[in-house]
């Protein structure tokens, strides 16, 4: 079996936010999970890259070498992934702003023939669904579609400790399940673009 890549993608800048909560429940359910398995994590967070409002994105850079470097390694680490974890928060029943702001900076080709799952999470009692039910047909646009399973954690703040614990035995259990079917269907797909991938949907248009 490959090793893999999965490259998580946080989404909330927001002050209060309970981004790094979530990151450190992810690490440690892929450390269980995935680690032994010879599988690698890498956790992306827009705070950290700080990109504006998006006006020029990579792919409209004639000589992409005079884009931003933190723009140009952005990407180069969201094309070395063989999936992708989205961690979503919720605003205003659906996704935040910097997540499709970083999202949006990069070209679909980086990230299409691969899969990716979704993990959402919110103060209230929706758990983060809206914030997936947006984020289900964007990251299909984007040529990595999700897998089956979502993971919703409502009340997160009460449900996750900051340094990533939880007593919820059912977040433990619905975490594990989209791992091993992130997992699985990345296998597949990198399986498949070791022999070749159809042309683009960018390509054929640009």
């Amino acid at each position: 079996m490959a090793s893999l890549k999965i490259v998580c993608i946080m989404s909330s800048v927001r002050d209060g936010r309970m981004a790094e909560r979530m990151r450190n429940l992810i690490q440690k359910q892929f450390d269980e999970v995935l680690t032994p398995k010879g599988h690698t994590i890498h956790f992306v967070d827009p705070e950290e890259y700080d990109l504006p409002v998006l006006k020029t994105p990579l792919h409209f850079y004639p000589d992409q070498s005079k884009a931003p470097e933190k723009l140009r390694n952005l990407n180069d680490i969201v094309i070395s992934a063989d999936a992708y974890i989205i961690l979503t928060a919720e605003y205003n029943r659906s996704m935040p702003p910097a997540l499709t702001n970083l999202i949006n900076h990069l070209p679909p080709p980086s990230f299409e023939f691969k899969v990716s799952g979704m993990v959402g999470y919110s103060q209230g009692n929706l758990g983060g669904v809206m914030a997936m039910t947006a984020a289900r047909p964007f990251l299909s646009e984007m040529g990595c579609l999700p897998v089956k399973h979502f993971v919703v954690i409502p009340y997160v703040q009460n449900e996750v400790k900051e340094d990533g614990t939880t007593a919820n035995t059912h977040i433990h259990e619905s975490i594990k399940k989209l791992l091993n079917q992130v997992e699985w269907w990345a296998q597949a797909a990198k399986t498949q673009r070791a022999s070749g991938t159809p042309i683009s949907s960018f390509e054929m248009y640009s």
